[in-house]
């Protein structure tokens, strides 16, 4: 599992804000601290309601996006 950096500040203050969840364009997409990241594809979610709201999520409808895309959705080029 690869960090996104989030440098923008409009979007550091809506992660620092506690919202749940975010909203682009008609998708929604949870947000989760993680305490560590042990392996390269593993993480655990410590608190029990953010277990619950991730497990709803996971089981939900979620298309997966390359990282491309992710990276066009958040404004990132590469190219720079």
């Amino acid at each position: 599992m690869k960090p996104i950096k989030i440098e923008d500040r409009e979007i550091i203050d809506a992660i620092n804000s506690g919202a749940a969840y975010f909203e682009i364009d008609s998708r929604k997409f949870m947000l989760f601290e993680v305490e560590s990241l042990p392996g390269s594809d593993i993480y655990e979610v410590q608190d029990e309601e953010e277990k619950k709201l991730l497990l709803e999520a996971l089981n939900g409808d979620n298309p997966t996006l390359s990282e491309a895309e992710v990276d066009v959705m958040l404004g990132i080029s590469k190219d720079s």
